[in-house]
C-alpha cells in the first residue's frame, strides 16, 4: 500500500520519521526494496528490510506473514488491516477507515465485506492498541465493529512540507477553473459534481478539471451520459498528473470542490487551503472534523445545494478571502512531525509496558 494515494503517504512521510525517534531499536521493515529504498532507511544500521512482495488481501500475503516475521519482534506494527493473522505477538495497528463495512450501499463485493469484517473483528480482539486517523474513523470502527478492550488513540495527519509556499508556473488553462480531485469509487461523488456543475454552467465562466481518470466514469448513469454529450469541452480529465502538476493545479484553480461522501481523513482539502484555494466541500464524515470553519459546506446528496454553495464561492470576493485566510491558519496546525511524536509515545509506552 506505500504506493496508494491516502495510506501511501500515511507511510512514506510517518514510518521514517518514527524510526529516527529509535535509534536504539531494531527494526525490520517487510516490502519491496524498490518500493522502501527511496525513503532512505534501507541504509541505517537499526534497520533490516525483509523483501516481502505478496499481493496485498491474499492467501499468499497470510501464509508468508508468518514465515517471514523475526522471532524476536517485540512488536508489530500494521498501518493498515491487512495484519498478519497467524502472528501471536504485540500488535498495533492503525486504521485509516471502515468503509467496506459502512459502505454497503455502493459497495457490492461481498467478499470484501466478510474479508474486512473477519480482519476488523480480529483485531478488535488481539490488537494491544489501534491508531486511528480521525475521532469520526474511531467512531466508526466502535459502531461496525465494535468497541475493543485495548487502547484506542487518535493521531491527526500531516500535510507535506514541499506544498507550503507553491509557486505559479506556466498557466494550465486561460479560463478560470473549478477543480476537484478523485477516483471512480463510488463514495467520491464525482457523479453528483458533474450534475450539480450542469446546473450552473451558464452562469459561470469556469470549466470543471478533474484531475483523475475519465475511461469508465460515466458508465452506468445515463444522466451522467447526457450531460458529457451537451458539454464536455467545459469538463477536463487531466487523467494521472505528477506530483509538481498537482501542486499546480491546486493553485491554480479559483475554487477547490471535494464532494466525497466518505472520508477518514481527506488529504485534498487540506492540500488546497496550503496551496491558498478557497474550498466548498461535503458535510460528512470526517471532512467537517478536518476541516473546521475554514470551508464552504454543502449536502453531499443535494445537486442544488452543491451547485448553489459552488456559485456563492465563485461570486461572493469576500467569503472567498475569508476562507483563503482560515485556511492558511487552519492548516498550520497538521505537520507529521506531530503525528510521528505522538505515534512515537505510543509505540514508546507499549515497549515499555511489554
Amino acid at each position: 500500500m506505500i504506493n496508494a494515494s491516502g495510506i501511501g503517504t500515511y507511510i512514506k512521510n510517518l514510518v521514517p520519521l518514527v524510526i529516527e525517534d529509535f535509534k536504539q531499536i531494531k527494526f525490520f521493515i517487510m516490502g519491496k526494496k524498490t518500493d522502501l529504498s527511496p525513503l532512505g532507511l534501507l541504509e541505517k544500521p537499526n534497520v533490516e528490510h525483509i523483501e516481502f512482495n505478496a499481493p496485498i488481501y491474499t492467501i499468499k500475503e497470510q501464509v508468508l506473514f508468518p514465515r517471514l516475521i523475526p522471532k524476536e519482534t517485540s512488536l508489530f506494527w500494521a498501518p493498515h488491516y491487512n495484519f498478519p493473522v497467524l502472528f501471536r505477538g504485540n500488535l498495533l495497528v492503525s486504521i485509516m477507515d471502515i468503509g467496506h463495512l459502512a459502505l454497503r450501499q455502493i459497495n457490492h463485493e461481498p467478499s470484501k465485506r466478510l474479508y474486512a469484517n473477519f480482519m476488523f473483528n480480529q483485531i478488535k480482539k488481539r490488537a494491544i492498541a489501534t491508531i486511528y486517523i480521525s475521532k469520526f474513523s474511531k467512531n466508526e470502527f466502535n459502531k461496525y465493529v465494535g468497541i475493543p478492550k485495548s487502547k484506542q488513540v487518535i493521531t491527526l495527519l500531516g500535510i507535506n512540507k514541499d506544498w507550503f509556499n507553491i509557486s505559479i508556473e506556466d498557466q494550465l488553462y486561460e479560463k478560470p477553473y473549478i477543480l476537484s480531485v478523485g477516483n471512480l469509487k463510488p463514495h467520491k461523488n464525482l457523479g453528483v459534481l458533474i450534475k450539480a456543475f450542469g446546473r450552473l454552467r451558464t452562469k459561470i465562466p469556469h470549466n470543471l478539471v478533474i484531475v483523475g481518470k475519465k475511461e469508465g466514469f460515466i458508465t452506468g448513469d445515463n444522466t451522467l451520459v447526457e450531460i458529457a454529450n451537451k458539454f464536455m469541452d467545459r469538463i477536463i480529465f487531466t487523467g494521472e498528473v505528477s506530483h509538481r502538476d498537482l501542486k499546480q493545479y491546486f493553485k491554480q484553480a479559483d475554487i477547490f470542490a471535494f464532494p466525497s461522501i466518505y472520508e477518514g481523513f481527506g488529504f485534498p482539502p487540506l492540500e488546497s487551503m496550503v496551496a491558498g484555494t478557497p474550498v466548498v466541500a461535503s458535510n460528512a464524515a470526517s471532512i467537517p472534523e478536518v476541516c473546521g470553519d475554514a470551508v464552504l459546506y454543502f449536502d453531499p446528496f443535494n445537486i442544488h445545494d452543491i451547485a448553489e454553495k459552488i456559485l456563492n464561492l465563485i461570486t461572493d470576493v469576500s467569503l472567498k478571502d475569508k476562507l483563503i485566510k482560515r485556511g492558511k491558519n487552519h492548516v498550520k496546525k497538521y505537520t507529521w512531525d506531530k503525528t510521528a511524536f505522538q505515534t512515537s509515545n505510543i509505540i514508546k509506552n507499549l515497549l515499555e509496558r511489554n
